[in-house]
């Protein structure tokens, strides 16, 4: 239930995305040349069906945007309740310098459609060529066609997740997160016409 309307606090514009950035967690994997790396990228998004495109905002420099710029490939792992310390822990640490999977006992397997590997741990992958990318002060935002996703076998009712038994991890700010569970469905005949 929706709270009742009360005063509202004013935030600085730099705390907005904090109002919106509950969207599931993602790790992304990528590789080229014999590298490879996993990280932790929040900002991950559809940007359309047909064709199906996914966008990531991924920190100019980094080992995940430098082999995404050399293989023009990426995956995003969603993942679910239970991976809340290995999330934080891939975010801390550079690919350059630590083999981030066995450190942090993350399994990369075979992706179908790229190089780079998918982790067996998450819920659901998808598979993506890079098609395009906009810089943004720092941030690059790399779009790719989805070539290939799988989910899950038991998380997936035909239309999507099945978010009681998926429990996806939802990302809110430094060690907090939000595990979801449940599905809130508007029968057709209570929507206002």
């Amino acid at each position: 239930m929706t709270p009742a309307p009360g005063p509202r606090l004013h935030l600085k514009p730099g705390q907005a995305y904090h109002l919106i950035n509950h969207g599931p967690c993602s790790l992304i994997t990528t590789a080229a040349g014999g590298e490879r790396n996993v990280a932790p990228i929040n900002w991950t998004m559809p940007v359309n069906n047909d064709p199906p495109l996914m966008a990531a905002a991924v920190e100019d420099g980094i080992t995940t945007y430098k082999l995404l710029k050399a293989s023009g490939e990426f995956v995003i792992n969603v993942v679910g309740e239970g991976l809340e310390g290995k999330v934080l822990a891939c975010g801390r640490c550079h690919g350059g310098q630590v083999d981030k999977f066995a450190r942090f006992g993350l399994t990369p397997a075979a992706c179908r459609s790229v190089k780079a590997p998918y982790l067996l741990e998450s819920l659901a992958h998808i598979e993506c060529r890079l098609v395009g990318e906009r810089p943004c002060d720092g941030v690059t935002l790399f779009i790719g066609e989805v070539a290939h996703a799988e989910v899950r076998e038991s998380l997936w009712n035909g239309k999507s997740l099945v978010m009681g038994e998926a429990r996806t991890l939802h990302h809110l700010t430094g060690g907090q997160f939000v595990v979801a569970e449940r599905v809130v469905e508007v029968p057709k005949d209570k929507i206002p016409v």
